[in-house]
């Protein structure tokens, strides 16, 4: 009569199962090469967030903001147009600045790692676009994933690139999604993104090598 298998062995051997099939059909990271600067395509100041889908981006008469005081212009003073009086126009590009911010490794970018750019006002952390705007927390590169951001990046859960744009809400300072995509492949984040959620209803962007 053959003696059964152990319970220690057959875990054993299960464990070797679960652990050849993750080998299998786990995703593998991109390749690159990659370059340290891309952008989105034919960007002009406002195609993204600027549709009457982000009207609650802008601030209005009722929002509780106060005037600002001319003599002291703060990075936080509103303007009736969007955006606030510190921030500068995102040009539509994303950095990898791996001094600055390496959490996330070589395949992730951000608009707030703009070589030069520090804090304080009109030196990048504060980022006017369409009718938003977005503050890096604290002024701290390394806190990039807490507030609002512009970020391109490979998605290792999920095994694809994504795009975020997020604003800053008002008065509340509530990171408020305004558009994300991702695409399937590639070894580099270049392509076409297909929108997935977000206040703006745009269908898709592209990412090109800067």
């Amino acid at each position: 009569m053959t003696d059964k298998p152990s319970e220690a062995v057959k875990r054993e051997k299960a464990d070797e199962i679960d652990a050849a099939l993750r080998n299998e059909y786990a995703p593998t990271n991109p390749t690159g090469p990659t370059a340290d600067t891309y952008r989105i395509a034919n960007y002009t100041a406002g195609l993204v967030g600027a549709s009457q889908e982000c009207k609650i981006l802008k601030p209005h008469w009722d929002s509780g903001l106060k005037w600002p005081d001319p003599n002291n212009r703060q990075p936080g003073d509103w303007r009736w147009d969007g955006g606030v009086s510190g921030g500068i126009p995102w040009d539509g590009t994303f950095h990898r600045d791996l001094s600055r911010y390496a959490t996330s490794g070589d395949l992730f970018w951000s608009s707030y790692l703009k070589p030069g750019t520090g804090p304080g006002m009109k030196n990048g952390y504060w980022i006017n676009f369409g009718s938003g705007w977005s503050h890096l927390h604290n002024d701290n590169p390394a806190e990039i994933l807490t507030g609002a951001s512009q970020k391109l990046f490979f998605d290792t859960a999920a095994g694809d690139w994504k795009l975020i744009i997020e604003a800053t809400m008002f008065v509340t300072h509530a990171v408020v999604e305004v558009w994300t995509g991702t695409k399937q492949g590639g070894n580099d984040p270049t392509g076409t993104y297909s929108r997935v959620s977000g206040l703006d209803p745009v269908a898709a962007l592209t990412i090109e090598a800067q």
